[in-house]
C-alpha cells in the first residue's frame, strides 16, 4: 500500500497553543483580534496553519524594524538607572 502525505491545513486550539508556545487566553486574544484565522467544525474550533505561519512572519518582521539593543546593554542601563536613584 502506498503512503500519501497529507498537508495539514488546520489544527485544534490546543495544538495551535503548543505551536505558538502561548496560553489559552493569548491564543483567543489573537483569534478575537483577527491576528489568527479559525472556523468552527461542528462543536470544535480549527485554527488555520497558514494564519499561524503568517502571524509568526509578521512578528519577525516587526522585530526586525525595531532598534536593536542587546540584552547586556539593556541590563547595564537598568542597573545604572537603579544606582542613580539609590
Amino acid at each position: 500500500m502506498e503512503q500519501t502525505e497529507v498537508e495539514i491545513l488546520a489544527v485544534s486550539p490546543k495544538i495551535a497553543k503548543r505551536m505558538l508556545s502561548c496560553g489559552t487566553t493569548r491564543l483567543y486574544d489573537l483569534l478575537n483580534s483577527g491576528e489568527l484565522q479559525s472556523y468552527r467544525d461542528g462543536k470544535s474550533r480549527k485554527v488555520l496553519i497558514a494564519s499561524l505561519q503568517s502571524y509568526v512572519r509578521r512578528r519577525l518582521d516587526a522585530e526586525k524594524s525595531l532598534t536593536k539593543s542587546s540584552w547586556t546593554a539593556r541590563a547595564t542601563n537598568a542597573r545604572a538607572k537603579k544606582n542613580t536613584h539609590s
